[in-house]
């Protein structure tokens, strides 16, 4: 939060104050480019400078005596003598004299943590500012006391902005509250970020004229906006204060690639809703947005135009961008504004024309000085390899057992202590010899490190891309659970930042990162409940998941809806089929006459037996016995058979001679 805070220009935009990591404030001339003022605070090192406020007011904060001076002294002194107020980490508040071009004094006693941000009142000599321990205190400035305290969240006070009237004050932590500045009430609440605020903008435009006199705090800002970014969150939200509803959420929503860091807003005039919001992101682009203020949105809304910076590629380099620090829009109708970019060593200071398109501005990086070095005076020189060798850094090598020694034993040792470390010669053709007789698994196979999870320590360590993206390629769960179980405790937390900035800048890589995501989370789970901070560092992660997933409920209903959908088609199709089937006239139709059905009837009631019903199954030796019965029957029958042929043989005879008779006669 220091970092998006500690680089603000004046109201007019003639200076810029720059605190840097060392704790120093470097007052800097927009128009020259070059360095007005630097101020070294006697605490720069045990207390550093988290944010910094200009005055929008010139107080005198002179003590002593009043003395009486000339008129145009006085005249001269008041326009030009502007105050920066720069908060520590140590909760103290130091005002800075850029007139003076020294300490003016010290405001101590407010606060216990470190101060997150500050605004000064726009109509007196009032200061507010917030911080960790959780309250908002207002300053007296002309005598360096507090005014008043109180406290205005559960959690961590990160962010305040005032109305350009001063009657009301808004406070964001995770949530969003509307004070009224006299009596320290909450007017309105709003849902807020999943992460803490990290910057908050007042839009003076109202779509109410009422008389002051006639309506209360609230009502006097009915119809105000306000902008809010949050910590790893790719959104920026706007709000509106309606003192007739109860909704608590945004009503415009703006799409960032990117985590945004500071705004800035041009406003044509207080009567038009139209206005230009610049968003600085954490890469170090811009991105512009010109919308109409004018009730809620459903969809969320694109960028006009970007703005970026970046050197100069050439054959063997790639370009490199440039971070932008700072931006602010000229209240002219050619729509420029100034741009701040490069480092806190050397800012370069540039008017732009942003169009509707996107801008890309090639420039030489001012933090990189080119010394010329002739190449025939370079002596060192690289020595050369073969590309069949293969080099292994020594964090890489697999650990190696002991050299074996045959001949060790009859080697004699010499009586006085030998500072050779090498091998004799004997000793390397004993070792040759070992290594040739033992057989090779492959030729081809490369030397192997010792393990995946040594690659990975090395890459978060050193934020080397090459070999995070060599090991995130992998997306087997046993080798990744064992990669992770052997990662070192304190790189937990980098391993989870780094996997949630490859899913926000890489997705076609995303189903390989959720698989470490879910893994490290499951195997560390005891580890990342004992941090402090554990909401802070992985509330990007949290709210690029909750971004991802807000569809997720949608879908599942359209989903339903297409399967009941389908189900009902095949239903109806499968209907008609049977229904088609029915309705089909048959090829061959065969009827039978009712005589000889009857018929067909009488025979199988006359060939049924009548001991059908009574038939019981023989056990075995019943079987035996009816067996032998059979057989018995069988040979009388044959018997009876032979004598009835004998019977018709004969009549046959006497049929004969009858006939012969017959003839004869």
């Amino acid at each position: 939060m220091a970092a998006t805070k500690s680089c603000v220009l004046s109201p007019n935009g003639s200076y810029l104050a720059v605190s840097s990591p060392d704790g120093r404030l470097t007052i800097w001339d927009t128009i020259t480019g070059s360095p007005k003022q630097i101020y070294t605070p006697s605490s720069h090192l045990s207390a550093t400078c988290t944010c910094i406020s200009w005055s929008s007011l010139k107080p005198e904060i002179e003590g002593g005596p009043k003395r009486k001076r000339r008129k145009s002294i006085k005249n001269n002194n008041e326009k030009e003598n502007e105050i920066i107020a720069m908060g520590t980490s140590n909760g103290s508040i130091l005002l800075y004299s850029v007139t003076k071009g020294d300490l003016l004094s010290k405001l101590d006693g407010g606060h216990d943590d470190t101060v997150n941000d500050l605004c000064w009142h726009p109509k007196d000599d009032t200061l507010f500012s917030c911080s960790d321990d959780q309250y908002i205190v207002q300053w007296n400035v002309r005598d360096g006391k507090v005014k008043c305290k109180w406290k205005a969240d559960k959690n961590s006070v990160t962010s305040i902005c005032i109305s350009p009237c001063g009657n009301i004050i808004i406070s964001a932590g995770r949530t969003i509250q509307v004070w009224d500045v006299q009596s320290k009430v909450v007017l309105k609440k709003f849902t807020g970020h999943a992460s803490s605020v990290n910057s908050l903008q007042m839009v003076s435009y109202s779509n109410r004229s009422i008389d002051d006199d006639e309506m209360s705090v609230l009502e006097s800002v009915d119809g105000c906006y306000f902008i809010s970014t949050a910590v790893g969150d790719r959104i920026v939200n706007v709000w509106q204060i309606q003192a007739a509803s109860k909704n608590k959420s945004s009503i415009v929503q703006f799409t960032l690639p990117d985590e945004p860091t500071q705004l800035n807003i041009s406003q044509k005039s207080e009567t038009e809703p139209n206005i230009f919001l610049s968003v600085l992101t954490k890469s170090g682009q811009v991105y512009i947005f010109d919308p109409i203020l004018n009730g809620r949105s459903k969809k969320p809304l694109t960028h006009r135009s970007t703005i970026q910076v970046v050197t100069e590629g050439k054959q063997s380099e790639m370009p490199k961008p440039i971070p932008i620090m700072c931006t602010m829009f000229y209240n002219d109708p050619e729509q420029r504004m100034m741009l701040i970019h490069g480092s806190f060593i050397k800012p370069v200071f540039e008017n732009v024309i942003f169009s509707s398109g996107d801008v890309c501005l090639i420039r030489d990086d001012p933090s990189i000085t080119q010394i010329s070095q002739d190449k025939a005076a370079d002596k060192i020189r690289k020595p050369l390899t073969s590309e069949e060798v293969t080099l292994l850094a020594p964090g890489n090598m697999a650990p190696t057992g002991p050299s074996q020694d045959t001949n060790s034993n009859n080697l004699k040792k010499s009586k006085r202590k030998s500072l050779r470390t090498e091998l004799s010669l004997a000793e390397r053709i004993n070792t040759m010899e070992i290594a040739q007789a033992v057989p090779e698994t492959s030729t081809s196979q490369q030397p192997k490190t010792e393990s995946l999870a040594v690659l990975l320590t090395q890459g978060l360590q050193s934020r080397d891309k090459d070999i995070l993206r060599r090991v995130f390629r992998y997306n087997k769960e046993t080798l990744i659970r064992n990669t992770v179980r052997r990662l070192p405790v304190p790189l937990v937390i980098p391993l989870l930042q780094e996997l949630a900035v490859r899913l926000n800048t890489n997705p076609e890589n995303g189903q390989n990162c959720v698989v470490w995501t879910k893994i490290a989370l499951k195997m560390h789970t005891s580890y990342l409940m004992t941090c402090p901070d554990l909401v802070h560092l992985l509330s990007s992660l949290y709210e690029m998941i909750n971004s991802r997933t807000t569809m997720s409920s949608r879908l599942s209903k359209l989903h339903g809806k297409l399967d009941l959908m389908l189900t009902q088609i095949m239903e109806q199709t499968e209907e008609k089929e049977e229904s088609d089937f029915t309705q089909s006239s048959a090829i061959l139709v065969y009827e039978e006459s009712s005589d000889e059905m009857e018929n067909v009837i009488e025979d199988g009631l006359q060939s049924r037996s009548d001991s059908e019903g009574d038939w019981e199954e023989l056990e075995e030796s019943d079987m035996e016995v009816h067996q032998n019965e059979m057989d018995s029957d069988g040979d009388e029958g044959g018997g009876e058979e032979e004598e009835e042929e004998n019977d018709t043989s004969s009549e046959e005879e006497e049929d004969d001679e009858v006939a012969a008779s017959d003839m004869s006669d």
